[in-house]
This record gives structure tokens, C-alpha cells and sequence, in this order.
């Protein structure tokens, strides 16, 4: 026997060339009968179609159909005999891909083999360890008068209102209503002009010179401020509309009562309770960052890459909505050095998904018929309307086996934290 798993040539051969973490590359060798067998099948079929200047369709002859249509047969022939031998082929070799897998080399000579060469992307082998006894720090945040005073004022400044000042002249605790358009070099630059725009003297500017240009300006005054636009000099003309401060609520029954509370003692209870929930969540946060963090170095296992590439698109995606909202976009540059910071999480985050359902398989976990219905009802219980509630069903029915995992994966965790060595920071 050679390398191949059959010697017979008028059999499909093939071998495992290379296996590298989760990458298999292997070859195929597709004998010569085969190779024109599929031609001839489909010179028949373009010659039933073919419309050729001096023959009617169909009636050409198979030479001639065969001259004409070579480069395009030929790309056929190959797509039909990749589609069909390289799935067998994976199936022999016990392959398993992850990803649709890659031709990455292709030998046809005619009257010769077909040769191809083929990598495959698996699934990471994952014998999970060191996964009990964890040791965990647990850090609590009490909260203090101090910071529940913080958070009502907090909640004072969200409350304050814009009213006219009495000053005629703009000082920086105000906050000023302009028209405005930009100039550099005596032209007016694109797109840079605006109306009703409201200026907050207290904070800083993007533009450069503009908080000191304002200051002393008064009601329905124009003039020409020198700024500098992306660190180029420019010429802003600016109009004054108007003239504001901000008024703080008093906090008092009234302002109280405004937030849905009887006094403001029962105000403060409330954002007391608020924020020991903030910070037993933050404590939450830091117990599973240390358990994922201690999963992570214990079990180097390696990872696909097309599904790394795919979490870090999802990240990157996520994170550009914030940065620039849903329509805007990144530079070429901003783009290329999100991607270098997030590609360290996308790693960790496929990682620990391969992770935790090696231990639950390992400790015998799973979602039951049980745990997907309590899931379902708590779902429920959230939405009045019928028709959503409906949708819902159907959703989770749809997304069976994705809720499950999510579910499998919530006991995997909840186990570990039960096994882990925690001790109060």
C-alpha cells in the first residue's frame, strides 16, 4: 500500500498532506476517466443549447461545440468535480470542517490526473483543564453618602434647564446659540456652516480659538473669530442668537415628587438601592473576568482562523457603532489599528466558546426540556401583547439549539464558580 488510500487508478485517490492546529491540508487525485467522462456529459449538455453562426441551436457539431467552449467547460467540469469529491473526501478522511474549506492548488493536464490540493479549517480537540479551584478575589463596593449625594446631583444636572440670561455679553459659564460659516484662505470650505448651533463655553471645543473668540460677544453681534480647523488656520463668522445659563432644580419635595417619589429621603433610598445593584453587578463582572481570565491561561488550545476573523468583524462592527454611530466610518488607518486591539479578544472570546462546552460534555451538562421552557416563560412574562408573544415562541422554537448552548453554558459557568476558591479582596 502507498501513501494514498488506494493504489488503483481508476479510483479516486487521496492523503492527508499536512495537519497544523485546526488547519488539515489534503490532496485529491481524480483518474483520467473520470475527468472525461464529466467533460463529454457536459459537451453534451452546452451542445443540446448552444447557439453557433451556421448551425440551428443545438445541431452544432460536438468538435466544434468543444473548440468554442473549452475554457468555459473546463471551469464547469472543475466546480462540479470539487463540489462532489471534496465533501466525500473529507467524509474518508474523517475531516470536519468549520468553514467551507479552500482549493489552493489545482494540476490538470489532459489525458492526466486531476490533482487538487485542498485545506480544510476543524474544530479545536479540547481536553479542558484546571477548570476547579479557581482562585478568585471577590471585591466589594459599599456605597456611601458621599457617593449617593454624587449621583443625585447627577441626576440634578440631567434635570437643569436653559433659560435667558440677564448678561448681555457672553461669559464662559453661558451657553450660546450661533449662526456660524467657515473660511480658510478667503473661501468658504464645504459643508461647514451651520444655524442654531448651541455652544457650551464651559466645556472644551473641537475647534480651536472658538471659546475665546465668544467671550464678550453680545445678543444679535457678528464677527469674524480666527480659529483653526483640523490644525489649519481659518476664519470663523459667527452670529450670536442668543444668550443662556443653565438653572439647576432645587433639591427639595418638589424636585422629588417630579422623579416619582414622595420626599426626597425616599429619592435617595432609591438611588441607594440603584447603585448596590451597579456595584454587586460590577463585583459579578470581575468574579467571571477572572474565571475567564484563568480558563484562558490554563487551556492554550488552537483556533480556526476564518472563525477568528469573523468575531473580530463582529467586534470591530460593534465598536464602530460607537465610535462613529451606524452610518460613519472608520479611516483606513483608525480601522487597521481597531482591528490589532481587538483581535486579542476575538481570540479569547472563540476560545472560551470552544471551552465551556468541553467542560460542560466533561461534568455531564446540558440545557434540559425544563431549563428551555423556564426560559421561554421568563421571556414571556416581559411582553403583554399576544401577537409578540407569539413571535417569541416561534423565535425560540427557531433558535432551539442556540438558546440550549446559551443555557448549557450559564450552568458551565455557574459550576465554576461553585468549584472556585473565592476569598473576599
Amino acid at each position: 500500500m502507498g501513501l494514498f488510500t488506494s493504489e488503483k487508478s481508476e479510483k479516486v485517490r487521496s492523503k492527508k498532506l499536512k495537519e497544523e492546529g485546526c488547519q488539515v491540508t489534503f490532496s485529491i487525485e481524480i483518474p483520467p476517466a473520470e475527468v472525461d467522462n464529466e467533460t463529454q456529459n457536459l459537451l453534451v449538455r452546452i451542445q443540446q443549447r448552444a447557439k453557433i453562426p451556421g448551425f440551428r441551436p443545438g445541431k452544432a457539431p460536438l468538435d466544434l461545440v468543444k473548440k468554442e467552449f473549452t475554457g468555459h467547460a473546463r471551469e464547469q467540469v472543475l466546480d462540479s468535480l470539487i463540489r462532489k469529491h471534496v465533501p466525500e473526501t473529507m467524509r474518508e478522511l474523517g475531516i470536519r470542517p468549520v468553514a467551507a474549506p479552500t482549493v489552493e492548488d489545482v494540476k490538470w493536464d489532459e489525458g492526466k490526473p486531476l490533482k487538487l490540493q485542498v485545506r480544510a479549517e476543524t474544530a479545536p480537540v479540547v481536553t479542558p483543564k484546571d477548570y476547579t479551584k479557581i482562585a478568585i478575589k471577590r471585591k466589594s463596593y459599599p456605597v456611601t453618602d458621599e457617593q449617593v449625594g454624587a449621583r443625585l446631583q447627577e441626576l440634578r444636572e440631567a434635570n437643569a434647564r436653559l433659560e435667558k440670561a440677564a448678561e448681555e455679553a457672553v461669559a464662559k459659564n453661558h451657553y450660546v446659540v450661533i449662526d456660524y460659516e467657515a473660511f480658510q484662505g478667503g473661501k468658504a470650505l464645504p459643508n461647514a456652516k451651520g444655524q442654531n448651533e448651541l455652544v457650551d463655553m464651559s466645556s472644551e471645543q473641537t475647534v480651536e480659538g472658538l471659546i475665546e473668540g465668544l467671550v464678550g460677544m453680545k445678543r444679535e453681534e457678528s464677527k469674524e473669530i480666527s480659529v483653526k480647523l483640523e490644525g489649519k488656520p481659518s476664519a470663523l463668522k459667527v452670529a450670536v442668537k442668543e444668550i443662556k445659563r443653565k438653572v439647576l432644580p432645587e433639591i427639595d419635595a418638589e424636585f422629588a415628587k417630579d422623579m416619582g417619589f414622595e420626599s426626597v429621603d425616599l429619592l435617595k433610598a432609591k438611588l441607594r438601592e440603584v447603585m448596590e445593584e451597579e456595584a454587586k453587578s460590577k463585583t459579578e463582572r470581575e468574579v467571571s473576568q477572572q474565571i475567564e481570565e484563568a480558563l484562558l491561561k490554563a487551556n492554550k488550545i488552537p483556533l480556526p482562523p476564518s472563525l477568528v476573523e469573523a468575531q473580530l468583524e463582529h467586534l470591530m462592527e460593534r465598536v464602530k457603532r460607537q465610535l462613529v454611530g451606524p452610518k460613519g466610518e472608520l479611516t483606513q488607518e483608525q480601522a487597521k489599528d481597531l482591528s490589532e486591539k481587538l483581535k486579542p479578544r476575538a481570540e479569547d472570546e472563540v476560545r472560551i466558546s470552544y471551552l465551556l462546552p468541553a467542560i460542560a460534555e466533561k461534568e455531564k451538562l446540558q440545557a434540559l426540556d425544563s431549563d428551555l421552557q423556564a426560559e421561554l416563560e421568563k421571556n414571556l412574562a416581559a411582553i403583554e401583547n399576544d401577537d409578540k408573544k407569539e413571535e417569541i415562541r416561534k423565535l425560540f422554537e427557531e433558535r432551539k439549539d442556540a438558546i440550549a448552548g446559551m443555557i448549557r453554558d450559564r450552568k458551565t459557568l455557574a459550576f465554576i464558580r461553585e468549584k472556585a476558591v473565592i476569598t473576599e479582596a
